[in-house]
């Protein structure tokens, strides 16, 4: 019987180093955007089919007005809002981030892959469905943000916060290592093969108790 919760015990850790790689991140950005024709641009990963939320949460605060874009591995473009028109409050590593309904907010299923994120200004729309055609201030002579008479929002701050939920691994293009991130969630794989060992060592348990 010790030999059976023996194997039972590196069944369990062995199904956990597995689903190790299974892990979804949640990454949080924000900073100051300097100039009404800025953008950024970041990338992050997917292992597997994946349920990836994007969302900023600095307009309510009295911020320029923000829009997310998705696009693939190839640049072409996968979604481009504005506003996401909803109001609520979404946890990222164990921060609850409020967001109103001029901040950008939605939700794609995504194949394993890489893929970009960029966040501009309103009304800094992509000049064409392929992130390397640009967007539409980009010959505009910069104007601070914070001097910006932006479209129906007048004049507003400059700092920027925005989420990217569910994913293997994000960071800046422009910084190639990744960011740290504090509170991986599990996914479903992990949850399973962790329930199915610790299970299997219950039942090793009740076994062993009948036996004696």
């Amino acid at each position: 019987m010790k030999r059976l919760i023996r194997k039972m015990v590196l069944t369990a850790v062995a199904a956990l180093t597995l689903a190790g790689t299974s892990y979804a991140l949640d990454y949080d950005y924000s900073g100051h955007l300097p100039n009404h024709n800025d953008t950024l641009t970041y990338s992050f990963t997917t292992n597997g089919t994946s349920t990836v939320t994007l969302f900023s949460s600095s307009w309510d605060d009295g911020n320029f007005d923000p829009m997310l874009g998705l696009w693939d591995s190839n640049g072409d473009l996968i979604q481009f809002q504005d506003d996401g028109n909803e109001i609520g409050t979404t946890f990222s590593n164990g921060v609850a981030y409020g967001y109103r309904e001029w901040d950008s907010y939605f939700t794609e299923v995504l194949n394993a892959g890489t893929y970009f994120v960029t966040l501009s200004t309103f009304f800094n729309n992509h000049a064409g469905n392929n992130l390397s055609d640009g967007f539409v201030y980009d010959n505009e002579v910069p104007i601070p943000i914070t001097q910006w008479d932006q479209p129906f929002n007048r004049i507003r701050g400059d700092y920027y916060e925005f989420h990217i939920l569910g994913v293997e691994e994000a960071r800046d293009v422009n910084n190639p290592v990744p960011e740290p991130v504090n509170n991986p969630v599990p996914e479903p794989s992990t949850i399973i093969l962790l329930g199915a060992g610790l299970a299997g060592l219950g039942l090793a348990r009740r076994r062993s108790k009948k036996l004696a």
